[in-house]
C-alpha cells in the first residue's frame, strides 16, 4: 500500500517540501526561545525525561554544526541520525538493493533500536542526563 504512494512524484515533492520547511524552521528558530515549540508531555506530567526529550534542541544544534551541544541535549537522537538516514536511503532505493533493505528494515535492527530506546529512557533518568 505504501509503495503505491511512493511511486507518485507528487508524494516525493510534498515530502521534500515538508523536509525543507522543517529544516528552515529549526535552523532559524531556537526551540529554547520559541514559545510555539511543543514541550514534552511526559516531562510535564511525570517529571521524567522521555527518550525524545531534547530532540528539538539537538536538531537545532546539529543544523548549526554544534555536535557537542546536540549530544548534551539528547545522545540517543544524535546517535540515531545515521540509522534514520539509512532508512531514508532504503526507502528511496526500494527494490534496487534488496540486501541493503533487508538489513536496514529488518526485524533484528529494528528490535535493537527499540531496546536501545527504552534503555536510554532508563539510563537518562537514573543518571539524570
Amino acid at each position: 500500500m505504501l509503495s503505491a504512494y511512493l511511486k507518485k512524484p507528487f508524494v516525493w515533492i510534498l515530502l521534500g517540501g515538508i523536509l525543507i520547511g522543517a529544516l528552515i524552521i529549526y535552523y532559524y528558530n531556537n526551540p529554547l526561545s520559541g514559545a510555539w515549540f511543543p514541550q514534552c508531555p511526559v516531562k510535564l506530567l511525570t517529571g521524567y525525561s522521555c527518550p525524545g526529550c531534547g530532540v528539538q534542541r539537538a536538531f537545532h544544534a546539529l543544523l548549526h554544526g554544534n555536535l557537542g551541544q546536540a549530544l548534551a541535549y539528547n545522545y540517543f537522537f544524535v546517535l540515531s541520525v545515521p540509522y534514520f538516514i539509512l532508512a531514508c536511503i532504503a526507502l528511496i532505493l526500494r527494490g534496487r538493493f534488496s540486501n541493503f533493505e533487508r538489513i536496514v528494515e529488518g526485524k533484528t535492527l529494528a528490535m535493537i533500536y527499540v531496546v536501545c530506546y527504552f534503555v536510554w529512557f532508563v539510563v537518562r533518568n537514573v543518571l539524570e542526563i
